[in-house]
């Protein structure tokens, strides 16, 4: 009787090829994974604000949450334009407090007055709560009776724009 000896690995080659194509797809999802789930995106929050007033003897804008998401004020920067040209002087690091008449945020997020009158500020801007504020001074801008005034109120976390009412004056 004789031996042969057979040194054919062909069959060899393909099972390795399918256990490490498997390996590399294995470990490329999980790496996939792993850089989606480490951006943890911010939900962007919608919300009706519309402006309820304005007062051009001494520049202020009273805002009204109609509905929508609540959302902390310090978490959003607010921009006004005149006419489409803004202002120098914005509301960006909310909330901000300031004597009356120097024409900075003064209570936002509180009634304005009356019996229903709120002066807890607890920076969450839910619908039906009003917010204030008067243009600074130090602008050399102000609007005036037929002046087109927008506000546009953006949220810092997710990058996005929530409102832009706009109001003629």
């Amino acid at each position: 009787m004789t031996f042969k000896s057979i040194n054919n690995d062909s069959g060899m080659s393909e099972v390795m090829g399918v256990i490490l194509i498997t390996a590399i797809v294995v470990v490329a999802s999980g790496i996939a994974y792993a850089a989606v789930n480490v951006y943890e995106m911010e939900q962007p929050v919608i919300a009706n604000i519309d402006i309820e007033s304005v007062n051009r003897s001494n520049q202020e804008v009273v805002l009204v949450h109609r509905g929508g998401d609540s959302f902390d004020v310090s978490e959003i920067s607010i921009f006004i334009s005149v006419n489409g040209v803004t202002l120098e002087k914005n509301l960006i690091d909310l909330p901000y407090f300031s004597p009356p008449g120097f024409g900075a945020l003064s209570g936002v997020l509180h009634k304005l007055s009356g019996a229903a009158a709120n002066n807890s500020y607890d920076n969450i801007w839910d619908p039906g709560d009003t917010g204030e504020f008067n243009i600074a001074g130090t602008n050399s801008l102000k609007f005036d009776q037929g002046d087109l005034l927008k506000v546009t109120i953006y949220h810092r976390p997710s990058e996005t724009i929530i409102t832009s009412p706009e109001h003629r004056v």
